[in-house]
């Protein structure tokens, strides 16, 4: 099968992708993304020709670091954009994924640049004011309006210190991540003229709920797949990612994980109920793409014994169904200035490619493919729990508690084992056959001078 990029080569250039050769500047890679960002958004390959033939860009790691800080500096207002290192026909190339601008018009050096078919081009006066006009006619985003008596003194301190250190570790934000938080915020696009944003108040707020009483997730665990009986039930509130990372650690801690004691070592190797991929990624979707306006609405986590469930009030991306989440796909946040903050602090994948690798992290522990809906105002992604692995041996736990304390190479005798298993002779017999066949023990002599040794070099 065909990865992602190379159908983006196959199918060729679009008013959503652009081929940009090798030797190009960055001014012209930044002229063809802020084009994107003005129209539809979409995909701009450097290092492939028109014809999507692939001669790679040299030391494209470094390359991509650079185009990154210099798309930062110069497109304004600061987009959503991802920049990446993809491999195609044995060539490393820099992909700039677009999402749809929603501060439109955008401008590159002070320029305004439009996507018209296959090509970028300036702005005229008539297609500005156009841009401008349409920008004006667009309702006011919940997360943009301003959230009245909100102030720096209700953050909470630790988390803005803590999203400025992720912010500067991923490298996203660029060279000049400032280090005063009413700067970094205003960098954010959280803080406008003195004023906060109700995103600030999602991203940071110590008490979100003061100023929204929707702004929570709410974790509940049933006994049994069809509902019924709660056996647990918590309300998480508090800055967003703080949240995140809270849900994803109750959810392992009663999911728990499923083990096997494998023949080539004694301790016991543990999987995770749920790829925490997945389930980190579902969490950030529903935070991201929610619909905030919605009076009582919030992300819910449902546990049951064999999947889980996480719902958020809204809808798909405008011309986004279902189905379309299995594959590459346009990315359309409902939240942007959310969605920028979770993608600087690396919470977010390469936009379009975060719902199918959240997929493959699930069929990759064996796990049937996760399923959305969209039923009842809300956004539902269903996760199944991921099987027990098979063991190499099946163990019955006494021979695992004997096999545990006793000394590697240590010998003893059948008789031995009966004692301090409490079984029969004939019980232990047959119990040191199957440790035998599993590889860890071997046996020695004859009659009663018969003696077993635990195989040396097995882990504890």
């Amino acid at each position: 099968m065909k990865s992602e990029l190379a159908l983006l080569l196959t199918t060729g250039e679009s008013e959503r992708t652009q081929f940009l050769a090798t030797r190009v500047s960055h001014q012209h890679i930044g002229r063809e993304v802020c084009g994107l960002l003005n129209q539809q958004g979409g995909v701009v390959v450097w290092g492939a020709d028109k014809s999507g033939h692939v001669a790679g860009v040299v030391n494209a790691g470094a390359r991509a670091a650079e185009l990154n800080e210099h798309l930062v500096r110069h497109l304004n207002p600061r987009p959503l954009f991802s920049v990446s290192v993809a491999s195609a026909s044995n060539h490393e190339v820099v992909v700039v994924d677009v999402a749809p601008g929603a501060d439109k018009p955008y401008s590159h050096q002070g320029e305004i640049w439009v996507r018209v078919g296959t090509k970028t081009l300036r702005a005229d006066a008539d297609r500005s004011a156009e841009l401008v006009g349409r920008a004006a006619a667009t309702l006011t985003r919940w997360e943009r309006s301003i959230a009245s008596g909100f102030g720096i003194g209700d953050c909470d301190a630790d988390e803005v210190v803590t999203a400025r250190l992720e912010i500067e570790r991923t490298g996203r934000f660029g060279v000049d991540v400032p280090q005063e938080n009413n700067e970094l915020l205003r960098r954010l696009y959280v803080e406008k003229n003195g004023q906060y944003t109700n995103a600030a108040v999602v991203l940071f707020a110590r008490d979100p709920q003061a100023w929204a009483p929707n702004l929570s997730v709410r974790v509940v665990s049933y006994a049994g797949d069809k509902g019924g009986t709660i056996g647990n039930e918590s309300v998480l509130v508090g800055p967003a990612v703080r949240v995140l990372k809270d849900v994803v650690a109750i959810v392992q801690q009663r999911t728990g994980f499923s083990g096997t004691f494998h023949a080539s070592r004694l301790a016991r190797e543990d999987r995770p109920a749920y790829p925490v991929f997945a389930l980190r990624e579902g969490l950030v979707n529903a935070l991201v793409h929610r619909d905030y306006t919605v009076v009582g609405g919030q992300v819910r986590v449902e546990v049951y014994p064999e999947r889980l469930t996480i719902s958020n009030p809204g809808r798909l991306p405008v011309g986004v169904v279902p189905r379309d989440l299995y594959r590459r796909h346009e990315s359309d946040p409902r939240n942007p200035d959310v969605a920028r903050v979770f993608y600087l602090r690396e919470l977010m994948e390469r936009l379009g490619l975060g719902t199918q690798k959240l997929v493959a992290a699930c069929v990759e522990l064996g796990a049937k493919k996760p399923v959305w809906e969209v039923r009842q105002g809300s956004v539902w992604l269903t996760l199944f729990r991921v099987p027990a692995p098979e063991p190499d041996h099946q163990l019955a736990g006494r021979q695992q508690e004997f096999l545990a304390a006793t000394e590697p190479a240590g010998s003893f005798s059948a008789s031995d084992y009966a004692r301090i298993a409490h079984v029969s002779l004939r019980q232990a017999r047959r119990d040191l056959v199957d440790l035998q066949a599993a590889g860890l023990v071997h046996r020695t002599g004859e009659g009663r001078a018969t003696k077993y040794h635990r195989v040396p070099g097995l882990s504890q």
